[in-house]
């Protein structure tokens, strides 16, 4: 679309007292990968024929049996990750950085398994790399960890990632729903609380935030219109038109890019009033920080955006049995597994992991854990997860649209 997002926060609320979107890094406490750039759909549409190969963070150019190589978001290439997994195995993790879904399916298209092992993934994206014959499923049966999953994780086959009982496209590591947050201050919602809420005639206008990107709001504007779940990114014609008229009739409204942050002070301040929050522990969150409850947050009847995400296993790759490895490691020691709880602050698919979180009290932040729902793992059945539209072209001029009006 060619679009930054601060343009598209500029054009949305134009009126705005203060900058609606924000290129600052979240707080460690809720840090979610950011979408840079264009929208999913069209950076799929835009890179399909691309053929850019990124180096590795590394200099080592071997290739024995004693390495790695893992392309993934910059939590789940970390140095302590890196240098935990190489005293604990002998395995050496070269670490390839991958900004977006769309950026590493364009570098594991060019490379393939004669550069990566490994490659996380947002589960909506996984149909999209097995399609295209970037990655080999997952026999669960034959890794030892496995046991450790809530089974909803490795059994579910609503979800786009599980092809049968225990047969996946990724190893399913940490999650996440989306909700509706408000300032009990300024608006309070009738139960139960819908996406429509925010168009209610007592937010006025511009006091509504959204975070993401184009395909986000087109997407819960869908979910507001009344669009089955599993049909939101097959919208066309008629019904992604209509998602662009909500989406219209809801302007100016500020944009949150990637920033819980931003999001939060919003609402907490009451810049504004309501909006949609990428984790259901934003109004926590709000009210420590504001010291008594200011917000409210909610799952709307609708459902919500949301994902899991994970390692998946490249096909071909040169280090398979060490790629094995490490997703035993990361995904099954319990010290890894509490050390990126605590550094990332999302749902553990490990249900071993989520019971030590609960367990353990103040010291693991178990009010924390409970309040974002990840003691409640079947809050995924509700969820649309992220991915790249069926049309991304025609979605890339949809909110090309939104844009312009």
């Amino acid at each position: 679309m060619g679009v930054t997002h601060e343009a598209e926060a500029l054009h949305m609320n134009p009126t705005a007292e203060e900058p609606t979107t924000s290129q600052s890094k979240a707080l460690p406490d809720f840090n979610r990968r950011s979408f840079l750039g264009l929208s999913a759909g069209a950076a799929l549409a835009a890179t399909a024929g691309s053929s850019i190969l990124s180096g590795c963070s590394s200099s080592s150019s071997s290739s024995g049996s004693g390495e790695v190589v893992v392309m993934g978001w910059t939590n789940y290439v970390d140095p302590e990750i890196q240098k935990r997994f190489e005293a604990k195995t002998g395995i050496k993790m070269r670490a390839v950085t991958g900004q977006s879904d769309q950026d590493m399916f364009t570098k594991l298209k060019a490379g393939g398994g004669s550069q990566y092992d490994i490659v996380f993934a947002n589960c909506g994206f996984c149909p999209t790399y097995y399609k295209n014959g970037l990655t080999e499923a997952l026999d669960l049966t034959q890794i030892s960890i496995a046991g450790d999953l809530a089974p909803i994780f490795k059994e579910n086959t609503d979800f786009p990632y599980v092809i049968e009982k225990n047969k996946t496209l990724l190893y399913p590591s940490m999650w996440a729903a989306f909700g509706l947050v408000w300032n009990t201050k300024y608006f309070n919602p009738t139960s139960p609380v819908s996406w429509n809420d925010l168009w209610d005639p007592k937010i006025p206008k511009g006091k509504t935030i959204v975070q993401g990107a184009g395909d986000d709001f087109l997407s819960l504007a869908g979910l507001a219109n009344g669009v089955a779940r599993k049909d939101i990114y097959s919208m066309s014609g008629a019904t992604l038109e209509a998602a662009v008229q909500r989406l219209i009739q809801l302007k100016p409204f500020q944009i949150s890019e990637s920033s819980d942050q931003v999001t939060a002070d919003a609402v907490r301040t009451g810049k504004a009033y309501a909006g949609q929050a990428t984790s259901l522990g934003l109004a926590y969150r709000i009210n420590q920080k504001a010291g008594n409850e200011v917000a409210k947050i909610e799952l709307p009847k609708e459902g919500a955006l949301g994902w899991v995400d994970g390692p998946q296993l490249v096909k071909g790759a040169k280090n398979r049995d060490n790629a094995i490895k490490f997703i035993e490691f990361l995904l099954g020691d319990a010290d890894m597994q509490d050390w990126l709880w605590k550094a990332n602050v999302y749902g553990m698919a490990s249900k071993v992991s989520s019971d030590r979180i609960i367990a353990g009290g103040t010291a693991m932040n178990a009010d924390v854990y409970t309040s974002l729902g990840g003691d409640h793992p079947e809050l995924a059945t509700t969820l649309v997860f992220q991915g790249p539209p069926d049309n991304p072209a025609e979605w890339a001029a949809a909110y090309d649209k939104v844009l312009a009006a």
